[in-house]
């Protein structure tokens, strides 16, 4: 299911349903980013964290007022540029901000093309850390039998039909929880290791 059939289906779905889904996959990289900002003393896991914790609370909480650009704002200054840091980590950490930016930027202004922004962002993510991992630039087949890519797209797939479900609080709640993956990223970072 996964190319054509799968970003035509991505690209229907509603806004609300583009922003949780570009949230669930920064979610799910949020360990990416927090082990960069630990190791590197740059950026703000605990800033990550909140913005991800405003977005979850201002989709599933009816009322909630928040001034998501002003939130978005400011975690611009925490936000790695790879070519500065000599860690390969600096590219997970800006992949996971590309996911978080995506999933705010589906409220605010809507473009409509978030949800595939964040997808291939988790894609990149996963598709340059299996070629770190082999040490040299893997063939599209290669990368495609990669158990982390082949991971990485069976996860996708089912966070597609979980946030194709009509919206109510508890289902986004549990794209959340399902997202989280038990603390593991994408690439199999774990903050409790």
């Amino acid at each position: 299911m996964f190319g054509d059939k799968f970003y035509k289906k991505l690209n229907k779905l509603s806004p609300w349903q583009q922003t949780v889904f570009a949230l669930a996959l920064a979610e799910r990289m949020y360990p990416n980013y927090r082990l960069f900002a630990d190791t590197a003393g740059f950026g703000d896991g605990e800033r990550f964290r909140h913005c991800l914790d405003v977005l979850w609370t201002y989709l599933t909480v009816k009322g909630s007022r928040v001034d998501l650009t002003a939130e978005l704002e400011s975690f611009e200054n925490f936000i790695p540029d790879p070519n500065k840091f000599e860690s390969y980590g600096a590219y997970p950490a800006l992949d996971a901000c590309v996911c978080l930016g995506a999933a705010y930027n589906s409220v605010i202004c809507r473009i409509g093309e978030e949800a595939s922004e964040a997808s291939n962002a988790s894609l990149g993510t996963v598709a340059g850390f299996a070629e770190l991992m082999a040490e040299r630039e893997l063939e599209n087949e290669e990368l495609y039998e990669h158990e982390l890519m082949e991971a990485e797209m069976e996860f996708q797939v089912e966070l597609l039909e979980r946030v194709a479900q009509p919206r109510e609080a508890e289902l986004i709640m549990a794209v959340r929880d399902f997202a989280a993956q038990g603390g593991v990223s994408n690439i199999g970072i774990s903050l409790d290791a």
